[in-house]
């Protein structure tokens, strides 16, 4: 039952007053957590900050481009992609135990030497691809004895914002706090608990008196439909909370590792206004095709309160939606021309214009323009994949035998001694799917067209001459035909 109770707009204005803050704790590695990364992009200005979490709840490392792009993409839709970063209690026993730090440790001094190795590495690893931030979990409520609590993550605080001055703190005890940690960080998690929990909690005084409501964020969990949400939020706007966020999912086994199931009904909620205005129209669509599918793409749409999905279009009938700003027409016939549109909803329902059209033909081949140059110094490797593909490979048999290596199917060539997957350059060492990873390459994407860049000797057998092939996988293989690429004194030209 779809759910109507908004709380009423502010006189004057038609922008959300509170905005959605998700601890996004999932990976980005895998199709379903990057489209809700990407999901949540779409979703501005109502959602105002996302907490990016390692696998391991600590830096993911060594660099991984699925945490980078996930970072790159929450930054760039204009909110604030921050890092998470344990703090354990300062290993303060809080009834359960004393936390430990990696090392083991329990005192408060390794427990800050690993929050600052931690930052720091997140900033190493990604701060280019827009860290906005820091959350610091784990954090005390109370002063302690003679502000000893306080005054160490005021410490904390300080260094972060003296290497990265515009970094954007939170601090998340998960309840109320003492007035003392008001100057510390930008917001604070004052409540993280279930629904009946939330539906008796009153926030102390002094967090009731303080006229900056981006200062306090509530994470309310275990809320079963959709109108116990609208009432979550409400109150969370009665207790003057400038950032929430509330799920469905319990505590057990754990709440943040998806999105709400309610989510786009929770995105009106939170930004409280009667939302008659449509998004803009989906700019710069562009598509490519393989023979039997086409990939369309274009720039996300911009609206008062939220995009909350697209719907595509192929010669004017609508074959699909998503909440990406990418959409794969499948059922293709290869050498016909298509015409795809795109129109974009945002919270209220409201849909925008349609977006200019892309027309496109379909191909025969899949893997186009594959090309190779190898020097003594420099091996580069280019092709265009013009489908989706989940892995975008190249094989390299790198000592010109064909006795030694991985063997292509189907009849294609033998002795493949490399492959580059994705960002990735590997060694076979057989039997079977079995390969080594040797070093991360230097990867660039230019819309559909991939080059990989190394050093020759990287490859652990060269040769003055090599044999390539390209492939596409996603469920099933495609291949480029194969290159013989002859060592050659530069690649000018």
């Amino acid at each position: 039952m779809a759910v109507t109770l908004l709380a009423p707009a502010p006189a004057g204005t038609a922008a959300p007053e509170q905005r959605a803050a998700v601890p996004a704790y999932w990976s980005p590695a895998t199709a379903e957590g990057r489209t809700l990364f990407r999901r949540l992009a779409q979703n501005r200005p109502t959602t105002g900050i996302i907490v990016v979490n390692g696998s391991e709840s600590r830096p993911e490392a060594p660099f991984d481009r699925a945490w980078a792009d996930a970072i790159g993409t929450v930054h760039d839709s204009g909110a604030k992609a921050l890092v998470y970063v344990d703090t354990g209690y300062l290993g303060v026993d809080l009834g359960q135990g004393a936390h430990p730090t990696r090392t083991g440790l329990t005192t408060a001094d390794a427990w800050e030497d690993q929050v600052e190795q931690d930052v720091e590495e997140w900033y190493d690893l990604y701060g280019d691809r827009g860290v906005d931030g820091v959350f610091l979990d784990q954090t005390l409520p109370t002063c302690g004895p003679d502000d000893e609590h306080v005054d160490r993550y005021a410490e904390i605080a300080d260094r972060i914002r003296e290497e990265h001055p515009d970094a954007y703190l939170v601090i998340n005890p998960g309840r109320p706090v003492d007035r003392c940690y008001a100057d510390v960080a930008d917001t604070i998690l004052s409540f993280e608990g279930d629904f009946q929990s939330y539906l008796a909690y009153s926030p102390p005084a002094w967090e009731r008196a303080t006229r900056d409501r981006r200062k306090f964020w509530h994470l309310v969990y275990d809320v079963p439909t959709e109108a116990d949400m609208a009432t979550a939020v409400a109150r969370s706007k009665t207790h003057g909370a400038g950032y929430v966020y509330v799920t469905e999912r319990a505590h057990d086994p754990f709440p943040w590792n998806t999105l709400a199931s309610y989510w786009d009904g929770e995105i009106g909620q939170v930004a409280g206004v009667a939302d008659h205005t449509a998004p803009t129209a989906p700019r710069y669509t562009r598509t490519s095709a393989g023979p039997n599918q086409a990939v369309v793409r274009w720039n996300r749409s911009r609206d008062n309160v939220a995009v909350v999905g697209y719907e595509v279009l192929r010669d004017g009938a609508p074959i699909g939606t998503t909440y990406d700003t990418a959409y794969t027409a499948t059922d293709l016939e290869p050498g016909h021309t298509y015409t795809f549109t795109v129109r974009a909803r945002d919270a209220a329902g409201n849909v925008s214009p349609l977006g200019a059209p892309s027309t496109v033909t379909t191909p025969t081949e899949s893997i186009h323009t594959p090309l190779a140059c190898l020097t003594p110094t420099t091996a580069t490797y280019t092709a265009t994949f013009l489908r989706d593909f989940t892995h975008r490979r190249v094989f390299i048999d790198s000592d010109d035998n064909a006795t030694t290596g991985f063997p292509l199917p189907d009849g294609r060539p033998q002795g493949m001694d490399h492959m580059v997957e994705d960002g990735t350059l590997y060694r076979y060492t057989g039997p079977g799917w079995n390969w080594t990873r040797v070093e991360e390459v230097e990867e660039t994407t230019t819309e559909d067209t991939v080059t990989w860049h190394f050093p020759t000797p990287t490859l652990s057998t060269t040769a003055t001459r090599q044999v390539v092939v390209f492939n596409g996988y996603d469920g099933t293989d495609d291949y480029s035909p194969p290159l013989t690429v002859d060592q050659t004194p530069d690649c000018a030209g």
